[in-house]
């Protein structure tokens, strides 16, 4: 008798545990996963009564609006967004609304772009004693889908996608100190969502690390290919646990000084910048015509490492690094003098400027 109660309890057991799976099964057509949107510009504008407002240009994958318009167990795409100001946290996701009111607009069809949509965002301007002075802070934004559906309700859960990537817009202090020339490009690189963490509010005008040209070279690397790299493991360096450096390591952007250091402080010259540079672009299209026929040698040729001719060579050839007014490509300090002076050092703004052109380039 015992025994049979014991047998009893477990299948009763068994059957409790299995109940929660069974009922929150999905129905037919609702996915399990959803692409996430990307923010592809984003920019300041003004209404007709001089009101300032951003607008976004955002990519909707063609199959979230499938799923939108097919609307399996009378389900809807929904999207929201989060927003940081300055160098404050982020708000909770929200304040969006259904998928359909953007891509049903012809107003909000981006020209010339397939699944591109533009979206309005409202924000407090100067004037009031309680409101964000635009000009004066750094906007920053990220976006995600959500699909609810109401076959099963209430016992469902909305399907999230992941987070877009981040665009920032404003004239908050994301650098302390850059050249005149270079601001222009500057806000670019931060509306593109390019500047890395480590190169946030630095003097721009000085040079860039091997570590900070790591970082900017996989946020290109990502923001080009849509893609989130996983760092290398096991870390093959004991110098650095920087998981972006670990990151460019795995996509060959950089490799290490030795096979156990990388350096992470040593300052890049030109040439290096050109290699690395390169490298990125290599990473981003692998099967891209990389052929430097017919490109002259530069006048300071003979100071070109030979591991730097093609990367030089062809970075010269698109445009994205220049010489001098006499046609030098400047690689490297060569005297004391000059690596006093820091001659041929590849500038953080330069760098920057760099990836604002090879980033444009692919879009």
């Amino acid at each position: 008798m015992k025994k049979q109660v014991l047998s009893g309890i477990i299948a009763l057991l068994m059957l409790i545990t299995l109940v929660p799976s069974m009922s929150f099964a999905l129905p037919e057509g609702v996915p399990t996963t959803l692409s996430a949107p990307k923010i592809e510009g984003i920019e300041l504008k003004k209404d007709d009564d001089g009101v300032p407002y951003i607008l976004m240009q955002v990519y909707i994958p063609q199959g979230i609006i499938a799923l939108d318009m097919s609307k399996p167990a009378g389900g809807s795409v929904f999207w929201d967004y989060s927003e940081k100001i300055d160098n404050g946290g982020w708000s909770e996701f929200g304040g969006g609304g259904y998928l359909d009111v953007i891509y049903n607009s012809e107003e909000a069809i981006v020209p010339g772009k397939q699944n591109v949509f533009y979206v309005r965002f409202d924000v407090l301007d100067e004037g009031g004693i309680d409101e964000v002075k635009i000009k004066n802070h750094l906007y920053s934004y990220k976006l995600k889908f959500y699909f609810d559906y109401y076959e099963g309700w209430p016992n469902v859960e909305p399907i999230n996608s992941p987070e877009s990537n981040t665009l920032s817009i404003g004239s908050g202090a994301f650098y302390s100190d850059a050249s005149g020339w270079a601001k222009n490009g500057l806000e670019k690189a931060q509306a593109y969502g390019l500047i890395p963490d480590i190169l946030s509010g630095a003097d721009m005008t000085q040079p860039i690390t091997r570590e900070e040209f790591a970082e900017l070279g996989i946020k290109l690397y990502e923001s080009v290919t849509g893609t989130s790299v996983t760092p290398v493991s096991p870390n093959p360096f004991t110098d650095t646990t920087n998981p972006e450096v670990l990151k460019a390591f795995a996509v060959g952007i950089t490799k290490g000084m030795s096979p156990t250091t990388f350096e992470p402080n040593k300052l890049i010259t030109r040439e290096e910048c050109a290699t690395m540079l390169f490298n990125c672009i290599k990473a981003i299209n692998p099967d891209g015509d990389y052929s430097t026929t017919g490109v002259k040698d530069f006048p300071d040729q003979k100071n070109i490492a030979a591991w730097a001719h093609t990367a030089t060579k062809y970075m010269f050839k698109t445009g994205i690094i220049k010489g001098d007014n006499q046609g030098n490509f400047m690689p490297k300090g060569l005297t004391q003098a000059q690596k006093a002076k820091q001659y041929g050092m590849a500038t953080r703004e330069a760098a920057i400027l760099m990836a604002v052109a090879t980033y444009e380039n692919f879009k």
